[in-house]
């Protein structure tokens, strides 16, 4: 396939439209993403839902070539993965999976999003655990990250949630050093990788991490009401599935006794949206066309543009360390986030801004290219000028 952004964009034509550097909240929806919904969806509505034959002859094995697909993507293996609705769902399956016991501690850190905190705190709610969370810095580089969760991290902790990419600040963070820190005292580790999914390369054995978490309606560009999880092979006895289906089990008798469904997928409960399924799957396929390292390249490249254009306007400060993903967060002085974002909607760029700190926050992708960029800066110099 064509490495030509133009042509590239053909593909996504919510690109066509305007500036989209908004990948961090939902990618532009691919075109073969979007026909492969629509061609399941009108075959549903004429030959029904209830042939057997076409689960176990199409849906499955379509399934079963996505879990390779996002096995790729984690460099992991097809029964490591497990398909799930969106990153937030991965993030409660790894961490009320954990045979919690009194005294046990969670540790995290304040930049983390709602998605990864809300499951702690409801776990330590429903069980009576402590967490502990290490309060970062706009100015924290990696070591003084890794001190941060070195201090928090102890020998009652049991779980380490944190994000790989910061969904505010797009800092990338340390996840290896802080996995070792915590597989020394008998932790394990699930990453929130909302923001790294499909942006930046990810190695779940270089990382050394328990579970991994995202979604594929971000930088995979596929449909809401997908992701996936990764849970490392050796790591299936510590999770218990907390809801279980259909898809959970391979073997129950009359006594309430099941075997769970081998690998991963004993965490996969229920009816899917097979649309869905199909939708992504198209979306994974069109991204292996051009190739996944090329993609990363091309993420890294169009975003170390934007921070040097951003970087040519009087007022902006970037936040976001030199080691960026496609997140870049800035401030602006003498400008409100949302209203800058607001203004900039008014131009057909598409950005989104973030509180506590107060910040704007540009998430660029393979499919964009300078003509954005120059869009964004000047528009941004015309809402300085006011």
């Amino acid at each position: 396939m064509s490495h030509e952004i133009a042509e590239i964009r053909e593909h996504f034509p919510a690109t066509l439209t305007q500036a989209y550097l908004n990948t961090g909240s939902a990618g532009p929806l691919s075109r073969p993403a979007a026909e492969a919904i629509e061609i399941l969806n009108r075959r549903q509505l004429h030959e029904g839902r209830s042939n057997f034959s076409i689960y176990l002859d199409e849906y499955m094995p379509m399934q079963n070539r996505l879990r390779g697909q996002l096995a790729r993507l984690f460099n992991a293996d097809e029964d490591e993965i497990a398909l799930t609705l969106h990153t937030t769902n991965g993030m409660n399956i790894a961490t009320w999976g954990l045979r919690w016991q009194p005294g046990d501690e969670i540790v995290t850190d304040s930049h983390e999003h709602p998605g990864g905190l809300l499951p702690v705190y409801a776990v330590a709610r429903r069980f009576g655990l402590t967490v502990r969370v290490a309060q970062v810095a706009l100015s924290d580089d990696d070591e003084a990250l890794i001190e941060k969760f070195r201090r928090a991290i102890n020998a009652r902790t049991r779980l380490v949630s944190i994000s790989h990419v910061s969904w505010k600040t797009g800092a990338v963070l340390p996840v290896a050093e802080i996995t070792r820190i915590a597989h020394a005292h008998g932790a394990l580790v699930v990453v929130d990788g909302a923001q790294s999914g499909g942006a930046i390369p990810i190695d779940v054995q270089a990382l050394g991490v328990d579970f991994y978490a995202i979604p594929g309606q971000k930088w995979l560009c596929g449909p809401e009401g997908t992701g996936a999880l990764f849970v490392r092979r050796d790591r299936l006895a510590d999770l218990n599935p907390t809801f279980v289906g259909y898809p959970s089990h391979k073997a129950l008798d009359t006594e309430g006794n099941f075997l769970p469904a081998a690998g991963a997928k004993r965490f996969e409960m229920g009816t899917v949206y097979w649309p869905g399924i199909a939708g992504l799957h198209a979306s994974m396929s069109l991204r292996e066309e051009l190739d996944n390292g090329w993609i990363y390249n091309q993420i890294g490249q169009i975003t170390a543009t934007c921070r040097e254009m951003l970087e040519e306007i009087p007022g902006v400060v970037v936040v976001t360390p030199p080691a960026q993903s496609g997140l870049l967060s800035f401030q602006m002085e003498g400008v409100k986030p949302d209203e800058a974002v607001a203004k900039l909607v008014e131009q057909k760029i598409v950005i989104r801004s973030v509180h506590e700190p107060d910040l704007l926050r540009v998430s660029t992708s393979f499919y964009n290219d300078e003509a954005d960029i120059l869009r964004l800066r000047d528009a941004l110099e015309g809402i300085r000028s006011l």
